[in-house]
C-alpha cells in the first residue's frame, strides 16, 4: 500500500486564488468504483432472480418494520466499518512506521472482514460458524504474536479486552443451549458482550492510528 502524502495548496501570488482541478485520477476512479459496485450488485441480484427495488430500497422500509428493530446491529456495523476505515487510513499514511503501517493494513483488513461477517450474516447462512470462528481465533492471535511489543505499546489493554468481549459472545453463542437460563436473557447478554467489544476494537485501532500518524502518544 503506498503511503498518502498530503501536501498543502500552493502559494498565491498577487491576491490570485490557486487554480482547481476539477477532475484528478483519485475522483475518476472513486465514480467509476461506485458505479460499478453499484451496477453489479444490481445485475448479479437481477440474475438470482431478486428485483431491483428490493435491493435498492432500505430493509426496515420494505418490511414495514419500526425505527427500533435492529437498531443495535446497525450501530455495530458502523463500528466495525469505523475501525476499518481508520486502520487503513491508518496504515496509508506518510508518517506511520513500516511496523505500524503493517499492523494498522492487518487489523484494518481484519475488521473490514469481521464487519462484512456480521451485515451478510457469512458466519450463519454461507461458511458456518465453527470454521469462521477458528479463522478468526487464529488471526487475532498472530496479530497479537507477530506485533505482540507494538500493540503492548499503543494499547494493550484495549485489544486484550475486546478479544475477551468478543471472544465472550462467541462463547455465550455456542453455550446458549446448555445455559440454566432463557434464550433471550442469555442472547442480551451475548449481544452486549459483542458490542461491547466492538466498540473496544475500535477504540484500539483509534489509539494505533492517532498514534502511527503522530497525533498522540502511545497509551500503554
Amino acid at each position: 500500500m503506498a503511503p498518502i502524502r498530503f501536501s498543502g495548496l500552493p502559494p498565491q501570488s498577487g491576491g490570485s486564488r490557486p487554480p482547481r482541478r476539477l477532475w484528478s485520477a483519485g475522483l475518476l476512479i472513486t465514480l467509476l468504483l461506485s458505479l460499478s459496485v453499484y451496477a453489479g450488485t444490481l445485475l448479479i441480484n437481477q440474475a438470482f432472480g431478486i428485483d431491483s427495488e428490493s435491493v435498492i430500497r432500505d430493509l426496515a422500509q420494505s418490511c414495514g418494520l419500526a425505527l427500533g428493530v435492529g437498531m443495535l446491529s446497525n450501530f455495530g456495523y458502523l463500528l466495525w466499518s469505523a475501525a476499518a476505515a481508520i486502520a487503513l487510513f491508518g496504515a496509508a499514511l506518510a508518517g506511520t512506521a513500516a511496523l505500524q503501517r503493517q499492523l494498522l493494513a492487518c487489523g484494518g483488513s481484519f475488521s473490514l472482514l469481521l464487519c462484512l461477517d456480521d451485515m451478510f450474516l457469512l458466519h450463519d447462512k454461507y461458511i458456518g460458524p465453527s470454521l469462521l470462528y477458528i479463522l478468526y481465533a487464529i488471526f487475532a492471535l498472530l496479530i497479537l504474536l507477530r506485533f505482540r511489543n507494538l500493540v503492548l505499546a499503543l494499547g494493550g489493554a484495549s485489544f486484550l479486552v475486546a478479544v475477551g468481549l468478543l471472544g465472550g459472545s462467541i462463547l455465550l453463542d455456542k453455550l446458549q443451549d446448555t445455559l440454566p437460563v432463557a434464550y433471550s436473557t442469555s442472547q442480551v447478554f451475548e449481544e452486549g458482550f459483542k458490542f461491547m467489544g466492538i466498540a473496544t476494537w475500535l477504540h484500539f485501532w483509534w489509539q494505533a492510528a492517532a498514534a502511527g500518524a503522530g497525533r498522540s502518544r502511545p497509551a500503554s
